[in-house]
């Protein structure tokens, strides 16, 4: 058996073998051995220019969107827009992908893009915050079409060795986005004649300029590969709706929903969490994962989250890493930059400058980790490693979230859990994707997106529980004079205006609330940490992509099938009419 010898293509091996038919999934249509490599460099600067702007927007609404809910009077509903966003992913992360497998990944990243774009449009024109809810929820539809069919693009296309330096490369351009964004944000929101709408025409723009900086190398690719005669399967839509297991999506949405958003949305009705309607959603989003576990065990045949991904260990310990490492992250940020605001003074972008050691470290020491990867082709040592230095550092932002603590204390702390967590994050997401089948690996990062998801709604909804109901129990102890709750729990503005006593021991009630998240935080790294003792050895030498050809190989060889093999010098047509 004879190999082409082809170009090194991101990480790709030198040589490959192809077995020609007509029909192909999409992952064989993007088949980067294939390609020249101006192709594969028009493709790599597509995704690397999206990248870019997703970073740029991603840290620019980070930054700006507690201005507009603070604007809105809707401090304390703040994490019901990440809720309802992970909600959203967690159910559509699977049809994404089914979808890709049946028409190309081309035309669902061209609707996601729509989607995304329009949601900015929606939240730019909004008056109300059900309007911008609304806007959020469109938005997270394209993002999370965007999010997935890039991860799985990468994985297609690099070999496993590269795949984290891959990985953290998408992730790398928002340690300058950081900085970039942090300087527009007050001439953008506070500033006197500024007007936040501005935020979503800018972001709108450059959305949709990285939307074709991505989507024109694609299609092209992909009318390339049909026009040779490679085609996807003619699928019915019955068989989508079998493969992408709705009964499985709706679940997860209605146990998603029932069960996380009556944590934030409870203080706002009669009786608190006494109130038949928060108790009965309560309760029924709890059977529904009930009933999500029997249908996905008992019923369908293509679960939305295989079991063969939980038996593999490696699989099973990785992605209960990166579950908790998200929850401790949506939890301990949520309201982070409105304690830091009222606390020591500040206006949104120095107090959102203060917080950003996390964010700088986690993706800097990403790359790192990704480079160290492949010098010395290992990846358990970094994730144990970076687990353990993560909970030490929660540990430390327990004193450092004190009002009095010094700003130094608050980067380090914040410095050391970003870093740590960068290091292990990265290196379980190789995990994941490695421990298992090439065939397999868009099945894992779908399954890794949906914890992801499901991680964020998570820690967002313990953040909000703890602001709508521990709060409130925490100024009624501190404050001795007379105050608005309402305006105390959402209003930054209206506490800096207290009297000094008043502000001081409305700070501190604050105060109490930032240290039991983190309190919870490091209860929530101990399980982390004990799932790390599932994970095997990965040999990120190994070739994926071989592997599986030479299963397909083999099996088509025992069906008695004739397998035609890439020689040197011959043209795709000639191997076809050989066929």
């Amino acid at each position: 058996m004879s190999h082409s010898q082809k170009p090194e293509v991101m990480g790709a091996p030198a040589e490959v073998f192809t077995q020609v038919r007509k029909s192909a999934p999409i992952s064989r249509i993007l088949d980067p051995s294939r390609w020249s490599r101006k192709e594969y460099m028009f493709l790599t600067a597509g995704v690397l220019t999206q990248a870019f702007v997703y970073s740029f927007e991603v840290n620019m609404m980070y930054n700006c969107l507690p201005y507009v809910t603070n604007k809105l009077q809707a401090t304390s509903l703040a994490s019901v827009l990440p809720t309802i966003l992970q909600i959203l992913s967690a159910a559509l992360v699977p049809f994404y992908t089914k979808v890709s497998d049946v028409f190309g990944r081309a035309l669902p990243l061209t609707v996601a893009m729509v989607f995304y774009i329009v949601g900015y449009i929606i939240q730019g024109t909004t008056k109300t915050f059900l309007q911008l809810a609304l806007g959020q929820i469109s938005y997270g539809i394209g993002s999370t079409g965007m999010l997935t069919l890039t991860q799985v693009l990468i994985a297609d296309t690099t070999s496993l060795l590269n795949r984290g330096i891959v990985f953290s490369l998408w992730d790398l351009p928002s340690a300058m986005n950081i900085f970039i964004t942090g300087v527009l944000t007050d001439p953008l929101t506070s500033y006197p004649g500024a007007n936040w709408r501005n935020v979503y025409i800018i972001v709108s723009v450059l959305s949709a300029f990285g939307a074709i900086a991505v989507l024109t190398p694609l299609w092209h690719l992909q009318r390339k590969a049909q026009s040779k005669g490679i085609t996807m399967e003619r699928r019915s839509i019955g068989w989508l709706l079998h493969e992408f297991d709705v009964v499985g999506a709706v679940l997860i949405t209605l146990a998603m929903s029932l069960s996380l958003l009556p944590m934030i949305l409870a203080r706002s009705f009669e009786g608190n969490w006494q109130n038949p309607k928060i108790l009965g959603m309560f309760c029924t989003g709890i059977v529904c994962y009930g009933l999500l576990v029997f249908w996905e065990v008992k019923y369908t045949t293509r679960p939305i989250m295989p079991m063969r991904i939980w038996t593999n260990p490696t699989c099973f310990g990785g992605l209960v890493v990166m579950f908790f490492m998200t929850v401790m992250a949506a939890m301990n940020w949520q309201y982070y930059t409105y304690y830091l605001m009222v606390s020591r003074n500040l206006s949104l972008q120095p107090a959102l400058m203060l917080e950003r050691g996390y964010q700088v470290a986690y993706l800097v020491f990403q790359t790192i980790t990704g480079l160290l990867m492949k010098r010395f082709k290992i990846l358990r040592p970094f994730i144990w490693v970076g687990i353990v230095v993560h909970t030490i550092g929660i540990g430390l932002m327990i004193p450092a979230r004190a009002p009095d603590s010094s700003d130094v204390f608050v980067v380090l702390s914040q410095t050391i859990v970003g870093a740590a967590g960068g290091m292990a994050n990265i290196a379980a997401s190789v995990a994941v994707t490695g421990a298992v089948d090439r065939k397999d690996v868009a099945v894992v990062i779908g399954v890794t997106q949906i914890l992801g998801s499901f991680g964020s709604a998570f820690g967002s909804a313990l953040a909000g529980g703890v602001w709508t109901q521990y709060l409130p129990k925490r100024l009624e102890k501190h404050v001795t004079g007379p105050y608005d709750e309402f305006l105390a729990l959402n209003d930054v503005n209206y506490i800096a205006g207290m009297d000094a006593i008043t502000k001081r021991q409305m700070i501190e009630a604050w105060g109490d609330s930032q240290k039991l998240m983190s309190i919870m935080s490091v209860s929530l790294a101990v399980f982390a940490c004990i799932s790390t003792f599932f994970m095997k050895h990965i040999d990120l030498t190994k070739d994926q992509k071989a592997e599986e050809l030479e299963a397909e190989a083999a099996a088509a060889a025992a069906e008695g099938k004739e397998e035609i093999i890439d020689e040197p010098g011959t043209t795709y047509n000639e191997k076809k009419s050989v066929a």
